[in-house]
């Protein structure tokens, strides 16, 4: 590895073998190093191959590097390998300053007694269990290597990273607003039929996933598959009771939040409410 540029003492970007450019991290490894200089490999602790060059990515990394010590980036990374093992999902270095940025942040909160209010901390739990659970895993770890306990509640906050990370949002505020409409729909459902929907069950995490790209789809403006006429009055007949919830919950995104569903959409929705009755029903 052949060092390109100098970030300070610790971190180095090089060119490996085979051209690419990466991130190297160690104690030391910049020490009286300058580009062209061949790196110590005996003082690598972290590498991060860059997939996207560009100069603006690499302005991004220097600046992480020069405003949060080394041992946030390490647990970051840490965390990142776990969410890695659970979520089969690739994270590149934009994941990686996010996360070691909202760490460092909420570890700072946390040294000055300053509490942040997080109103949907039981709707993400219910939602997104998997995220949730490597969001424990992160406020564990940070004790473990950083030796503070952070609330309970920034469980949910860190799990917000790959909640948004792995379901197309286009921000984490988005994928929050996203969360409440979603916990509004399941609460209408619940409802209208005078239910309790199993949080564990695979049929409520397929109903969240298609809530979530049906947002998606209203907020970009994609437009579904078109059904045929004769689809459409089949599925409405045979299937009343789900299309009168599902009409409840398209008047209130209407007036809640000025979404207009289309009526493959409403039908869609209700073929999806249906399969949670029927098995409610079974």
């Amino acid at each position: 590895m052949i060092i390109r540029q100098k970030f300070n003492n610790n971190v180095v970007l090089v060119d490996n073998e085979s051209g690419q450019q990466m991130v190297v991290m160690g104690n030391g490894i910049g020490f009286k190093s300058y580009p062209g200089n061949k790196v110590n490999k005996s003082l690598i602790e972290r590498t991060f191959l860059l997939k996207n060059q560009e100069e603006s990515e690499i302005d991004r990394v220097k600046a992480l590097v020069n405003e949060i010590p080394l041992d946030y980036i390490i647990v970051s990374d840490s965390i990142l390998k776990k969410a890695k093992e659970q979520l089969q999902t690739d994270f590149g270095v934009g994941m990686l300053i996010s996360l070691a940025d909202h760490i460092f942040s909420a570890v700072d909160r946390k040294k000055k007694n300053i509490s942040v209010v997080s109103p949907l901390h039981w709707n993400i739990k219910q939602l997104y269990p998997m995220e949730v659970s490597i969001g424990e895993h992160a406020v564990s770890r940070i004790y473990q290597e950083l030796a503070i306990r952070l609330e309970d509640t920034e469980a949910t906050a860190i799990a917000m990273h790959f909640i948004n990370n792995g379901n197309n949002f286009d921000s984490i505020q988005q994928a929050m607003n996203f969360t409440k409409i979603i916990s509004d729909i399941i609460a209408i459902i619940q409802y209208h039929f005078q239910i309790t929907l199993d949080e564990n069950s695979i049929v409520f995490s397929r109903l969240v996933s298609h809530l979530q790209y049906f947002l998606i789809r209203q907020v970009k403006g994609i437009d579904m598959m078109d059904m045929s006429e004769e689809i459409v009055r089949l599925i409405i007949h045979q299937y009343q009771d789900s299309f009168q919830c599902a009409e409840k919950i398209i008047t209130a995104l209407k007036k809640n939040h000025t979404l207009n569903a289309s009526l493959q959409e409403e039908v869609y929705l209700t073929m999806h409410i249906e399969r949670i009755r029927q098995i409610k029903k079974g």
